[in-house]
């Protein structure tokens, strides 16, 4: 039941994890890593980044940041997503970022590098629930995915939150009932 992700990380996501990283390392207080204090001014940037790609462009299109008490998107990064990075440790960021960067199923001796092999190994049931507007993780890499995978199925969530979908309350019941129907409780 993959949930807004991939089996191996697409090379436009890969641009995105680059720019995270230039954000952090490129301020002066991160010193190579070697910070004595937080480098705000990156992890600020870093959320700024985020926050064009977490949520789709119909979200800001519609200016559905109002429900979250912003006005404008300008207040929607400062009061939503700089919260949320402002606190954590660049260099465990980076080293998310590091991972995210690197996946990829078929990197390994079983599979060679061989992706197509990889996915059609799975044999477990396969709903792919990608978000309909996810920038990070398109749909139409899981479609791919899931036509790799023997009997799996591919069910864009039909929601304008892109990768936040799955914080998103009103997308909630067209996640669980896939979850449901995956596990045979529905």
């Amino acid at each position: 039941m993959p949930l807004c992700g991939s089996s191996k990380t697409a090379h436009f996501n890969k641009v995105f994890l680059i720019s995270l990283k230039r954000a952090l390392e490129l301020d002066p207080v991160f010193a190579k890593g070697f910070y004595t204090a937080p480098p705000l001014d990156g992890l600020k940037a870093f959320a700024a980044i985020y926050a064009g790609w977490g949520f789709s462009e119909p979200f800001f299109r519609m200016e559905e940041f109002r429900k979250m008490n912003a006005k404008t998107s300008e207040e929607f990064v400062e009061f939503y997503w700089e919260p949320a990075f402002i606190h954590h440790d660049a260099n465990n960021l980076l080293a998310m970022l590091w991972t995210w960067f690197n996946a990829d199923i078929s990197d390994s001796p079983a599979y060679g590098g061989d992706f197509d092999k990889a996915l059609g190994e799975i044999k477990a049931r396969t709903i792919i629930l990608p978000g309909q507007y996810d920038s990070y993780f398109p749909p139409v890499d899981s479609a791919y995915e899931a036509s790799k995978i023997p009997g799996a199925e591919f069910r864009p969530i039909p929601s304008t939150w892109g990768h936040m979908t799955l914080w998103n309350p009103d997308d909630r019941p067209f996640i669980d009932a896939a979850i449901n129907e995956a596990l045979g409780t529905a």
